[in-house]
């Protein structure tokens, strides 16, 4: 069945947006905030072996809100598209209320998820809050800690969870990539995995008043406030929901982070993801089985779609969740490229090393670095690099993708990556 993509990703930054290309498949429509890169989409199509001229693109222009689903110009286009064919699966990143309405608006057939997104279902599991609330309902575990309403509240959880582990982190109810998350410390204030600031917390209720008054607005009225605890693993478990509430497990991953080259930077980089994830036997069990738990509950109140899971193993041997996300995850498009590259067993035979911070290149030269020193990928020998996402403007780094036969490999190939890419920069 032909699909119809919606690449409401959040955002209009072309790198978010040209990853997902890895994603399309020949007869799709893409509707896009923008027509992406010629250069980099014959790219992609010639590594997955997809025709360029079997997909079609709609701009709206814009960043891909709500809104901008629903405007009567794009509504008319996608319409005159979809007649060649009687039916159409949607493929949205996120389900929002504008993607039901655009459906409706477009006269496909509704469904369980799509009613459920009418009504703001899927916010039941992306906000932090929530997440608390519907984990434990599922025996999820989760960091001791609670959800405050005030700054009164927040200094009163800070003095109650600190003494536990030393660290607390106060989270932003609505947001991505830990770039919400504050961690109020007695130890040293250095960088800490999954947060962007490290603040000593010697005195609880003026550091509360002025965590509140950053954290919050007037549509994120709520803080989470957890006990923060050493990690020696960062994973996440990904999974799609079908349309009957089916729950099929995609991929799990780890989260790669290192110190800055800054030493006065408050928080460490995020080199990528790494799939599958690395955990102990056990741990990795725990997890899985846990997080099929919330997915599970995900499905049984109306959630369809892509959600992942994330969670950390502790320095005691804990797993421990989170958050939830509702929504194509980091790792979809890696996992695409895996599928697709190396077939749907690639999990059995290899490593997949997302990297972030590849600098930045144009298309041409990074495509010749690569096949210049041997390091492109190779169908025959199942090994190499290719390019995930790209900003046209060079405005920031390369996300690239490693895929070898074991780890050891892959770190071999990323060392020599990043020395090809040095060679051309200036």
């Amino acid at each position: 069945m032909p699909r119809i993509v919606l690449l409401n990703v959040g955002t209009a930054a072309p790198r978010a947006v040209h990853r997902q290309l890895w994603l399309l498949r020949e007869g799709d429509v893409v509707v896009s905030p923008f027509v992406p890169d010629e250069g980099f989409l014959r790219y992609v199509c010639g590594e997955l072996g997809v025709d360029r001229a079997a997909l079609r693109f709609v701009s709206a222009g814009e960043n891909l809100t709500d809104e901008a689903l629903t405007a009567p110009a794009l509504i008319g286009e996608v319409r005159a598209l979809l007649a060649e064919h009687d039916a159409w699966e949607l493929l949205p990143a996120h389900h929002t209320e504008g993607v039901a309405a655009f459906a409706d608006l477009c006269g496909l057939p509704g469904g369980t998820g799509l009613r459920f997104a009418a009504q703001r279902g899927p916010v039941l599991l992306n906000r932090k809050s929530h997440f608390r609330q519907l984990a434990v309902g599922a025996d999820v575990p989760v960091p001791d800690g609670t959800v405050v309403t005030g700054p009164a509240a927040l200094a009163a959880a800070v003095e109650r969870y600190l003494p536990r582990t030393g660290t607390v982190v106060v989270k932003r109810d609505d947001d991505l990539g830990g770039q919400g998350n504050v961690a109020l410390t007695l130890k040293e204030t250095r960088p800490l995995p999954g947060t962007r600031a490290t603040l000593a917390a010697h005195a609880p209720e003026a550091a509360a008043d002025v965590l509140w008054e950053e954290l919050t607005d007037s549509d994120n009225r709520v803080l989470a406030v957890e006990s923060y605890h050493r990690s020696t693993h960062s994973f996440y478990a990904e999974y799609l929901i079908g349309p009957a509430g089916d729950v099929t497990f995609l991929n799990s991953g780890t989260i790669r982070r290192r110190a800055d080259t800054d030493p006065a930077a408050p928080e460490l980089v995020w080199v990528g993801l790494e799939l599958p994830a690395e955990l102990p036997p056990g741990a990795g069990a725990r997890a899985l089985t846990a997080s099929a738990r919330m997915v599970a509950l995900a499905a049984a109140i109306g959630y369809r779609g892509h959600i992942n899971v994330d969670g950390i193993v502790t320095d005691t041997g804990e797993v421990l969740f989170n958050e939830a996300n509702a929504r194509w995850g980091g790792s979809l498009a890696l996992h695409a490229a895996g599928e697709r590259l190396l077939g749907p067993a690639y999990l059995d035979t290899h490593v997949l090393s997302g990297l972030r911070d590849v600098p930045a290149l144009p298309l041409p030269a990074a495509l010749d670095a690569l096949r210049r020193h041997g390091l492109a990928f190779s169908p025959e020998t199942g090994e190499g690099a290719v390019v995930l996402g790209y900003d046209p403007s060079g405005e920031r780094p390369l996300e690239c993708v490693v895929l070898a036969p074991t780890r050891e490999r892959a770190r071999a190939v990323e060392a020599a990556v990043r020395d090809a890419v040095g060679e051309v920069r200036p």
